[in-house]
């Protein structure tokens, strides 16, 4: 089963985040793990795969979780619980035996429940899925996490004073030297030799002039900016 291909287009797929790089998981070459991927429910619930036609809902609430096996046991084996009731050992087993939830785990904080792929639009009545954005690739750069971080205003109105006298058809152009400028300028300091630019702006959940104002290169690239500009003009005479 291609859980990617599968569910594309109908449910919105996202993929776990490491933590240490704020990017998408990558093997030992560089290469994204496609197979960490999930289907996005309410709640902070999720649907993966397993393996072959299995996949697993997760339930990061113990108090949800069981509700959800409730309902379905009442739905699928007519056993009824008061909520009271905190033995589920019963409930688990008749679940099993009836067919549809083949497996229960749980902790103190969470539950996952196995399930055939054949049931899956069964388990979304209760997991609900989200279906806005099932188009987006679940590697897209709009699923990494975003930082927060804004320019002061002052230093923002510096920058527009000196990109004012290009014209919007040219916002090309201010990309490109932006990017030049994380290349080739930022690059060779010290502080990020060695260093791989796309990584570190994903690691720092910033975005092409908050990644240079945040690490201290204001200053500097505004210049960079100035210079960049004219020299086009010039160009162009």
């Amino acid at each position: 089963m291609d859980f990617l291909k599968e569910y594309k287009g109908k449910y919105r797929l996202k993929s776990h985040i490491d933590q240490s790089t704020n990017d998408f998981p990558r093997n030992a070459s560089g290469t994204i793990e496609t197979d960490d991927v999930y289907i996005k429910c309410k709640q902070n619930c999720q649907i993966y795969h397993y393996g072959k036609d299995i996949l697993v809902a997760y339930i990061p609430s113990i108090g949800r979780g069981h509700n959800i096996l409730k309902s379905l046991g009442e739905r699928l084996c007519n056993i009824k619980y008061n909520e009271n009731y905190t033995d589920y050992n019963i409930l688990y087993e008749a679940l099993h035996k009836q067919g549809t939830i083949l497996h229960v785990m749980e902790n103190d904080e969470e539950i996952e429940f196995y399930f055939n792929s054949k049931n899956i639009d069964l388990i979304s009545e209760y997991l609900e899925p989200q279906t806005f954005g099932a188009n987006i690739n679940p590697f897209s750069t709009k699923n990494l996490p975003k930082s927060h971080y804004k320019i002061p205003s002052e230093d923002t109105e510096r920058y527009k004073k000196i990109i004012s006298s290009v014209t919007d058809n040219n916002a090309l152009l201010i990309s490109r030297i932006t990017q030049s400028f994380i290349s080739n300028v930022m690059s060779k300091n010290i502080k990020f030799r060695d260093k791989n630019m796309s990584q570190e702006m994903k690691k720092q959940m910033l975005k092409g002039k908050e990644f240079i104002h945040s690490n201290g290169f204001w200053n500097q690239y505004l210049e960079y900016l100035q210079e960049e500009i004219s020299n086009e003009k010039s160009s162009k005479i």
